[in-house]
Parts: structure tokens; C-alpha cells; sequence
């Protein structure tokens, strides 16, 4: 019976799907910022963050309101994350409707979400609906390319 419940499970939550939405959320919980917090801090959660990304990972942003940028790579990436969390005071991020659907080789998955960002303590969030590609590299799910979605409204 117990083997049965356990065989349940595994059809009804995937062990990939589980580790990515982990994954996401641990990515966003290290993109904020507490009020006030210590620079040095600031710098190695730009670090840790990045560590969610594969080494080549792209990023295609084209945010309301902001330019539009690409980044390619790590380093690149490391570099505006520093930037951008050196600038903030206080950051929430929150991660919502998020659908991932794993490929069939089980080493790629695409995953579909919006993300919301408050930032400096603001009550007006920045609401961006985000498309990633994701890659198993070492038996990790990694970031591997980030789109913003446009909606009908931009």
C-alpha cells in the first residue's frame, strides 16, 4: 500500500517539476534585498544568484518603462545583478503562476511564469511575465535563457 501511495505521488508531482519550481524560488528569494542590508551581503547574493544560471545563459529583457537589454554569459550577468541590487535599497521579488513543462530527455525543460517585484518599498510591483528555457547540467536544473513576454498591453 505504502509503495502504491509513493508510485501515486511520483505520477502526480514529477521529481524534475518539483526541483525546478525549488529552484525558482530559491532564485527569487536571493534577488531580494532586506531594508539597509550590508553591501558585501548585496554582492554575494549577486553571486549565489548567478549560480542558478548555466555558464552561456542568455538573457533577452524587455521591460515596460526600461530599455531593452541582452546579456550573455555569466559575467555579463554577474555584473548587472551587482549593479542592480547596489542600486536598490530594499527588493521582494515573488514568483507566481508558474508552469514548467520538462522534455521528454528529461535534460531540458521550458518553464512560463510572471514575475513581481517590489522594490524600495514601494506599494506599486513591477509585474513582468518571463519565459525560461532550463537545462540539467550535472544533474542540476540551471537557467539557461530568459525572455520577457510581451503581453497585449506594450
Amino acid at each position: 500500500m505504502l509503495a502504491l501511495g509513493f508510485w501515486i505521488l511520483q505520477i502526480l508531482f514529477p521529481g524534475d517539476e518539483k526541483r525546478i519550481r525549488k529552484m525558482l524560488a530559491e532564485a527569487a528569494q536571493t534577488a531580494g534585498i532586506k531594508a539597509n542590508e550590508n553591501p558585501l551581503f548585496k554582492l554575494a547574493a549577486a553571486k549565489k544568484l548567478v549560480g542558478f544560471f548555466s555558464p552561456d545563459a542568455v538573457l533577452k529583457l524587455d521591460v515596460s518603462g526600461v530599455d531593452a537589454r541582452s546579456i550573455n554569459g555569466r559575467d555579463d550577468l554577474l555584473q548587472a545583478v551587482a549593479a542592480a541590487l547596489a542600486s536598490l535599497q530594499e527588493a521582494r521579488i515573488q514568483l507566481r503562476e508558474i508552469h514548467v513543462n520538462v522534455g521528454p530527455d528529461k535534460q531540458s525543460a521550458t518553464a512560463q511564469l510572471v514575475a513581481t517585484a517590489y522594490l524600495n518599498g514601494g506599494s506599486d510591483p513591477m509585474v513582468q511575465e518571463l519565459k525560461l528555457q532550463l537545462r540539467k547540467i550535472d544533474g542540476h536544473w540551471k537557467i539557461a535563457q530568459v525572455e520577457t513576454v510581451k503581453t497585449l498591453g506594450m
